[in-house]
């Protein structure tokens, strides 16, 4: 499987996410601000995403919306390493077959772009 559309719940023992942020050297004006971390538990409300190829490698690009034990809700784009499952993460998969499902370098904005084929 090369390209893929994935959705999912669960719980997190803790997370790490990121939000875009006003950056004005930034070509579209805003990009990621540094790694937010939330200790556990964290419900995981929803997740969606995309499985893609980037130079011949795959690249996956993922939010998620969660709520810690008081009930807040909060979320944005899941990092890599920082969010371990508690209990169970329920995972849908749903494969793209027929189109190309990139993720590639965009000059006019200077950041990773989703480019279906």
């Amino acid at each position: 499987m090369k390209h893929a559309y994935v959705t999912c719940l669960g719980s997190f023992k803790k997370c790490g996410y990121m939000n875009l942020v006003p950056k004005e050297d930034a070509k579209v004006g805003a990009g990621y601000g540094d790694v937010l971390q939330k200790d556990g538990p964290v419900e995981f409300l929803n997740g969606t995403g995309v499985v893609c190829q980037n130079n011949n490698d795959y690249d996956t690009h993922f939010h998620a919306t969660m709520c810690d034990a008081s009930g807040q809700v909060f979320g944005g784009h899941i990092v890599k390493g920082y969010t371990p499952t508690l209990t169970t993460v329920d995972l849908l998969i749903f494969e793209i077959k027929n189109i190309e499902m990139l993720r590639v370098y965009d000059e006019e904005t200077d950041l990773t772009q989703f480019l279906p084929k």
